[in-house]
């Protein structure tokens, strides 16, 4: 269980943010914590294996980045196409290790925004 609930300004930062947004999200942390890449530091994901996992075009995928880089989310960097993706918070990490722990979707949390579920 986490030990302390998300912090208030977490939860706004997710609420200010586009659903689809909060699902990129999702797919960053995940590749970021568990992606196929192993030879990465923690915390960062590759834009060939977030490109594979999200499931969106190019156009697409660079507009949600744009989105969650101007709210302070993320970081790029890197050269194209082998820009890197860095997390620039340390809840992230920790709600993912709870939802893994729990086998509860990361994306109720992050994207459906039930925060509830983080009390098992």
């Amino acid at each position: 269980m986490i030990h302390k609930e998300p912090g208030e300004l977490f939860k706004e930062r997710l609420r200010r943010l586009p659903v689809e947004a909060r699902k990129l999200l999702c797919v960053i942390v995940r590749q970021a914590y568990h992606g196929s890449l192993r030879s990465k530091e923690a915390g960062i994901a590759t834009m060939p294996e977030v490109h594979e996992a999200c499931g969106l075009d190019v156009d697409g995928m660079y507009a949600g980045l744009g989105v969650l880089r101007d709210a302070g989310w993320i970081q790029l960097t890197g050269e194209y196409p082998f820009e890197e993706i860095r997390l620039t918070g340390a809840e992230e990490q920790a709600i993912f290790d709870h939802c893994d722990a729990y086998q509860i979707a990361l994306e109720d949390v992050m994207v459906d925004l039930r925060f509830d579920s983080l009390h098992r």
